[in-house]
Order: C-alpha cells, then sequence, then structure tokens
C-alpha cells in the first residue's frame, strides 16, 4: 500500500508539473460602425460592437473576437471614430463576455500614407489619437496624445503599458518609418509581438468561411525576425461587414490555460499563438518542454518535435523547419522538411556554444493547400554544446494526446527499441519491441485516465505522459 501511495504521488507530480494548454481559434482585427466598419448595417441592422460579438459567437471555430476600431475621425467622417465610443466599445466587449466566448475591444492606431502604418493595439483603456481640431464635439479627439507619425513614442507608449501589446496591421516595406530596413530597437521589440499571416479581405461581404486573402507576410515576418526582433505569427481578417469569423476559415489560434482576457494577453505576450488557414488545426511545436514564443537555452544540439492533429482528419503534405540567426539579417533556411505526415523530429547539430541565438518556426501546408506557421522558438547553445553531438539520444513524438482508441509515436529509430506502458499504479500493461520509426498502438482496451508511456533503445530511455479518455 505504501509503494502505491509513494506512486501516485510521483504520478501526481508529474502531470502537475506542466499546466496544459488549450487552443483556442479566433481573430483580433476587425472594425464596426464606431469606425469605418458595419458598411451593410442598412440592411443587416447591425452596427455596433455588440451585434458584431453576437453574431461572431455563431460562426463555427471561433473562440474570440477583437474590435479594433481604427483611432481617427478626419475631417471627412472617415473612418469616423470619436473618443467617446472608445469607452462604449469596451463596455460592450465586457457584456458579451462568455464562459465560452471571449469578446475584446482595442483600437487600429495610425494611416496608411507613405512611411506611416496601421498596428492594432489590446490593453489601454483609454484612446490615443493626435486630432486636436475637426471633430465636431470631440476635441480634442484622443485620450492620451501620440502624434500621428511617430511610431517611436507609440511603441513606448505600449512598452510602459504592462498589460498592452501590439501587432502589426497588413504592414509594407517602407510601414512604421521604414521598421523592415533599420536596426534592432530593443524597445519596439518589446511593444510589438506579432506580423500576420494573411489579412482580409478587409471589403469583401461574404459569410461562407472560402473568400480567403491573396495577402501572404511570411516574407516581411522573417525580416524582422532576421533583424533581431522576437515576434510571432497571427492571422488577421480586418472585417468591415457583417461577416465576423465567417469570411474565410482561416484563424488567429492562441494557447492559454483558459479563454479569458487576461490568459489571451498573456499568451499574445508570450508569443504562444500561430496563424492558421485551417480553422481547427492544433499544432504541438516543441524543443524539449519550451513551446513556440519560448527563449531557451541548452548545452546539448536541441531536438525540434512537431505534430500537427487536425480534429478534421486532415494530413499534412508537408511540414518544415526554418532556422535562422538571430540579428544577422540573413533570411532563415529550411533545414528539415518532411512529406505526408503528421510528425517531423529532427536534431539541430549545427549550434554552438555562445553562438547568436538561433530560432526555429514550422510551416505546415495540408494537402488542400491551407498553410500554418508557428510563432518560433529561439536557442541560445552555451558550454559543453557540441559535447554529445555524435551520441545518439533517444526521443520520441506521440500523438493525438489526449487520445481515444489508438495512439502514434514517431521515434526515428529504426532498429530494435520497446514501448512500455504503465498505469497509476505503476504496473506495466503494454509492452512491445519494434523496428520501425512509426507505429500505432490501439488504446481502445485501456481503461480511461492518465498513463505513462516508456521508450527504451539500448541504455537510453524516455517518458512521457499520456491521457487516454
Amino acid at each position: 500500500m505504501r509503494i502505491r501511495v509513494i506512486l501516485i504521488f510521483v504520478f501526481a507530480v508529474y502531470f502537475v508539473r506542466s499546466q496544459t494548454l488549450n487552443y483556442y481559434f479566433g481573430n483580433l482585427h476587425s472594425h464596426t460602425g464606431y469606425s469605418d466598419g458595419s458598411k451593410d448595417s442598412t440592411t443587416t441592422g447591425v452596427s455596433k460592437p455588440s451585434g458584431a460579438y453576437a453574431y461572431a459567437k455563431l460562426s463555427q471555430h471561433f473562440d474570440f473576437l477583437g474590435i479594433s476600431e481604427h483611432n481617427h475621425y478626419s475631417n471627412n467622417n472617415n473612418p469616423g471614430m470619436v473618443r467617446t465610443s472608445y469607452g462604449l466599445g469596451l463596455a460592450e466587449a465586457t457584456a458579451a463576455t462568455t464562459s465560452s466566448f471571449l469578446a475584446l475591444f482595442g483600437m487600429e492606431y495610425g494611416v496608411s500614407s507613405s512611411g506611416n502604418g496601421h498596428v492594432v493595439i489590446y490593453g489601454f483603456n483609454q484612446l490615443i489619437g493626435w486630432e486636436t481640431t475637426g471633430v465636431p464635439g470631440h476635441a480634442p479627439n484622443y485620450d492620451i496624445y501620440n502624434s500621428k507619425t511617430v511610431y517611436d513614442s507609440l511603441w513606448r507608449l505600449v512598452k510602459n503599458n504592462p498589460n498592452a501589446f501590439a501587432t502589426l496591421a497588413h504592414p509594407s516595406y517602407t510601414d512604421y518609418n521604414g521598421l523592415a530596413g533599420g536596426s534592432y530597437n530593443a524597445m519596439y521589440d518589446s511593444a510589438i509581438v506579432g506580423v500576420p499571416f494573411r489579412n482580409g479581405n478587409a471589403l469583401v461581404a461574404d459569410a461562407g468561411y472560402t473568400t480567403y486573402p491573396a495577402s501572404d507576410f511570411f516574407v516581411y515576418y522573417r525580416i524582422l525576425l532576421n533583424r533581431g526582433y522576437h515576434l510571432g505569427m497571427s492571422y488577421d481578417h480586418d472585417n468591415h461587414y457583417l461577416n465576423f469569423g465567417r469570411g474565410n476559415a482561416g484563424r488567429l489560434v492562441i494557447m492559454a490555460p483558459s479563454l479569458t482576457e487576461a490568459n489571451l494577453y498573456t499568451a499574445m505576450k508570450k508569443m504562444h499563438f500561430y496563424g492558421s488557414d485551417d480553422w481547427n488545426a492544433k499544432i504541438d511545436f516543441k524543443i524539449g518542454t519550451n513551446i513556440m514564443g519560448d527563449t531557451m537555452s541548452g548545452n546539448s544540439a536541441p531536438t525540434i518535435n512537431v505534430i500537427h492533429n487536425d480534429d478534421d482528419g486532415e494530413l499534412a503534405d508537408s511540414i518544415k523547419i526554418w532556422s535562422g540567426k538571430s540579428g544577422s539579417g540573413i533570411d532563415p533556411v529550411i533545414i528539415a522538411i518532411v512529406k505526408q505526415s503528421n510528425t517531423l523530429m529532427h536534431t539541430d547539430y549545427s549550434v554552438i556554444a555562445d553562438d547568436t541565438a538561433r530560432y526555429y518556426l514550422a510551416e505546415i501546408k495540408q494537402v488542400d493547400g491551407q498553410r500554418i506557421i508557428t510563432s518560433p522558438i529561439w536557442f541560445k547553445g552555451k558550454s559543453p554544446i557540441g559535447l554529445k553531438e555524435h551520441k545518439k539520444e533517444i526521443s520520441f513524438i506521440m500523438f493525438p494526446n489526449p487520445t481515444h482508441s489508438k495512439l502514434n509515436i514517431s521515434t526515428g529509430i529504426c532498429d530494435n527499441y520497446s514501448v512500455e506502458i504503465i498505469d497509476l499504479s505503476g504496473k506495466k500493461i503494454f509492452q512491445q519491441n519494434y523496428n520501425e520509426p512509426d507505429i500505432t498502438i490501439s488504446t481502445s482496451q485501456f481503461e480511461k485516465g492518465f498513463y505513462l508511456i516508456k521508450v527504451r533503445s539500448g541504455n537510453a530511455v524516455k517518458t512521457e505522459r499520456l491521457l487516454i479518455e
């Protein structure tokens, strides 16, 4: 009995040690009639954020919506934002939030003239702007002043607000006073957390989930990464019509313990998110226990694990791992690729101690052509890295986890190794030897609950936790 109690305690520590993160799908870039959105309000009757949130709650695979109204009015009422509407939007977001849907309200700062650009900002309870005149009944038309074209002070405002974050909106190479062509700036880096994989279609009213934009900001994103910036890959709809969550099936996907405003803000600031053309693709991208968005160090070559898990059963046509040196100014390169597989495991032996930090990100392409791009993991080698360079170390990935009826395990090992399944009492309920790198084990005969999966090859052993539902 004493042994059983000890084993249960060990299992409890093992499973609680890392917090479970869930996947939530949504969008943070959209507009209503408080600025230049709701262009179809005369026919739909919806012109306020409250109506947008109610509509979005009924969209498929859509857990959160952020309304980010343009922050200014302009002399001709375009886009038409006034200061008092900002407070109304915040209140409507709070009222629309439920246990299963998160409503948020923020702003899209800036204009699109040469050298400027738009920025989606959350975390402020007051409107940032520059209009001192020209807005009937609302002069000045801001609570916090920032000169229209001075992004240096804008990034400082965001940085100095511990709750705030900013993502770049449909960026061009000359935007933000030439951010992509300038030198790395640590203050800017602390304020900006993301670049959209795609944006829009902003001015298309279709609500059939299939109208994907032609925009693709992956190259721009890589430029900022090689400049040294720590940014994640997001996804923007930029709605101006009543099609929130339904213009296409693309999603910003965040990983958080639960769906709250605080958890979403934390996930965004930590870059625990990715951009996906698919509305329910769950990507597990790790180095050890570190996930996308993390910065880590180690004294052995990093092993990158990628799992593509789609609830619709879609297969990954390809999985690529990109890698580059942060701050080098050199575009990242593809260091590993696998075809027709939902898993990829790769060890990068090129890392050396005290080298410039490397970053790794995954790009997944599904059979139907839809793509998914993750935020990076940044890795810094430290002595005595390289000593284990040629020593074979065991590593494996498994999915899905939790599982119902079957478990896929990929080890990359082609010679003899064993797989064991151990229950909560410490009893070994399954053991089998294999000689193939990819195997499938039926779990339907096992009771629901927590287990340990142990893979053994020679003297090397690795253990992972598993939940059977």
